[in-house]
């Protein structure tokens, strides 16, 4: 989308047109900054959420294998302390 600046382009025969093309270009190019500019805070706020839900995963993990072991050792000790009687 960003086309070179030449020039012939800039000066043009009268002055009038080539400001005129030069201000044509740097609004093409202000326009690809904010489309970069939001791709990259986009970027940033999906990366950012991204972790907070890992961070989450993570907890959430962990105590369910905490609540798994806990269960586990129980029922261990329920079904050997049945075998003694």
């Amino acid at each position: 989308m960003l086309q070179e600046i030449q020039s012939d382009d800039v000066i043009g025969d009268n002055g009038v047109g080539g400001a005129r093309v030069l201000q044509t270009q740097l609004s093409a190019i202000l326009a690809e900054l904010r489309v970069l500019t939001c791709k990259v805070r986009e970027d940033s706020r999906d990366k950012k959420l991204s972790g907070e839900w890992k961070l989450l995963a993570m907890v959430v993990d962990r105590l369910c294998f905490c609540v798994f072991s806990a269960l586990f050792v129980i029922a261990t000790v329920v079904v050997f302390r049945r075998q003694l009687y």
